[in-house]
């Protein structure tokens, strides 16, 4: 996080974003001053409970991602479950008929996705993250999703 505080604080001709905010905090318990009032999410690669709560399966990680969101404001993750991982976390590896699992988990929190679907390197790349970079390297198996969620219709305290 200091690396990339450290390229956001740059003027913004360099690349620099002054309105970007780092906060560290439990997911399901987000800084109350940030609730509602935040244009995009980026969950980068999420493992154990944040894995889940991306992917709606812990509903308090999910609530919590959910109640960060302003109205028009985005959720992008990068998400990758192999094989292996499905005894410890939980989570089977994701195909693309996931999609209406999630939606009908994600619904329940004001949100829908926008995109689910087989991330290319390009996107993974961009990330700059070492474990991007692993993901993209020659003879790299896992599969990575990129999932993508707006606030939809019918948003618990919020007209659609």
């Amino acid at each position: 996080m200091a690396e990339s505080s450290r390229r956001a604080a740059r003027p913004s001709s360099k690349g620099g974003l002054p309105n970007l905010l780092f906060a560290v905090a439990a997911a399901e318990r987000p800084p109350p001053d940030l609730r509602g009032r935040v244009h995009e999410v980026r969950v980068l690669f999420p493992w154990g409970s944040l894995l889940r709560g991306v992917l709606a399966l812990d509903e308090d990680v999910a609530a919590g991602i959910a109640a960060l969101v302003a109205p028009g404001g985005v959720i992008r993750a990068l998400v990758s479950v192999a094989e292996r991982d499905a005894a410890t976390l939980g989570v089977p590896p994701l195909i693309a008929t996931d999609r209406d699992a999630i939606a009908r988990r994600w619904t329940t929190h004001g949100l829908a996705p926008t995109c689910f679907e087989p991330a290319i390197s390009h996107v993974i790349e961009a990330t700059g993250s070492s474990w991007g970079r692993r993901l993209t390297a020659t003879g790299a198996t896992r599969s990575v999703w990129e999932l993508e969620l707006r606030p939809g219709s019918g948003r618990p305290g919020r007209a659609g």
